[in-house]
């Protein structure tokens, strides 16, 4: 997904159904039949995505970006670590009504890492401002992947400040991931 957008193209429906393997387990992105140019995006279309998985702002019809696939992504993270659908209680329709009235979101397993839990949490908030970038996701995999290597646990970058509940520490970790990677930013807008 970093790469779909450094291209500049938003997905418009994200979800597992839509991620698939090779046989060497190297995960594609699927299903671009409702995909569009950031620059040409329909916003009026008859309900683009799956409303299970779909940002609030696509569900009400109004100006979206890149960051809805983002929102996307924060679900089928939760769906990894609960093994569940989300709403799955709910019909789709219903499920749609309660995030954007309601500003519903899935309950995160108690016993989901925090580090993991904060950026889940940030990839579904209600601001799409406050999503982070999808190169900046792939920073915090990395950084998550490096430390189950080390010690077998998750956490976040070693120059966060201390004592910060760790979706301050991530909000703030890639904050300065923004000011230390300008170039990366102006690229992908």
């Amino acid at each position: 997904m970093e790469y779909v957008h450094s291209q500049g193209v938003i997905h418009r429906d994200l979800k597992p159904e839509n991620m698939l393997f090779d046989e060497d387990m190297c995960l594609k992105i699927a299903d671009f039949g409702i995909g569009c140019e950031e620059k040409h995006c329909d916003l009026l279309s008859e309900d683009p995505g799956t409303f299970r998985w779909m940002a609030p702002e696509m569900i009400k019809h109004k100006a979206y970006g890149r960051k809805v696939d983002v929102y996307s992504f924060g679900l089928v993270l939760w769906e990894m670590v609960t093994g569940t659908i989300p709403y799955e209680d709910m019909t789709p329709i219903q499920a749609a009504f309660a995030v954007v009235n309601k500003n519903l979101r899935p309950t995160i397993p108690l016993g989901c890492p925090s580090p993991l839990r904060a950026l889940i949490e940030q990839c579904w908030s209600l601001l799409p401002e406050k999503r982070p970038e999808f190169w900046q996701i792939v920073k915090v995999l990395e950084q998550f992947e490096s430390s189950l290597g080390k010690d077998g646990t998750l956490c976040l970058a070693q120059n966060v400040i201390a004592g910060q509940d760790h979706k301050k520490r991530l909000t703030n970790w890639l904050h300065k991931l923004t000011i230390a990677n300008p170039e990366l930013t102006s690229t992908r807008k």
